[in-house]
């Protein structure tokens, strides 16, 4: 398969945060298409940490674009210079207080490859032990609890475990972990 070349990329907005660019890009079919929009983002991570009792330590918070609570997997972006595993570490004991004694990376994935660049590293968790109290940033206000596996099902079919990203990242776990379980 041929790829899109990029003829020209203009910065629109560049911060702490993201960069977009404006691309205009030249198809295999011959034809331009401008303004393609690029968000470059930093990598994250998300963090499937599971207690001695099977339950899932998960972190609930509101997200202010859509303007609602979700329940989610701990996890967040990737600081420059920064492992991935020493971010999904952070990040758990950040938003939870919680270590794990044990870390396996289960892979990564692409955010949205149509139109952004980053990447979600996931990490299976287990240990766990409460360190700390929660180190949140000042615009973070996070609960956190475990849930069953059930339980988390049941709340990706009432819209409350609701973020795909997330979604998708439990599912890829529970893949990961029953290709393990049955070798």
């Amino acid at each position: 398969m041929k790829h899109w070349e990029t003829i020209n990329s203009t910065i629109l907005v560049n911060d702490a945060w993201l960069r977009l660019t404006a691309d205009t890009c030249l198809i295999p079919n011959g034809q331009t298409i401008t303004p393609y929009y690029v968000l470059h983002e930093a990598d994250w991570v998300h963090v499937f940490a599971q207690a001695d009792d099977g339950r899932i330590l998960t972190v609930k918070q509101f997200r202010y674009a859509a303007k609602t609570v979700c329940i989610e997997l701990p996890g967040g972006v990737i600081d420059k210079g920064e492992t991935p595993l020493c971010a999904a570490q952070r990040e758990l004991l950040e938003e939870t207080g919680y270590t794990a004694a044990h870390w396996q990376p289960l892979g990564k994935m692409y955010a949205n490859p149509a139109r952004q660049t980053n990447t979600i590293h996931l990490f299976f968790a287990t240990g766990l032990k409460l360190k700390a109290r929660q180190q949140l940033d000042a615009s973070e206000d996070i609960e956190f609890n475990f849930l069953s596996l059930t339980q988390i099902q049941q709340k990706i079919e009432t819209n409350e475990f609701s973020q795909a990203l997330h979604i998708a990242s439990f599912y890829r776990a529970l893949q990961s972990l029953t290709l393990n379980t049955n070798k």
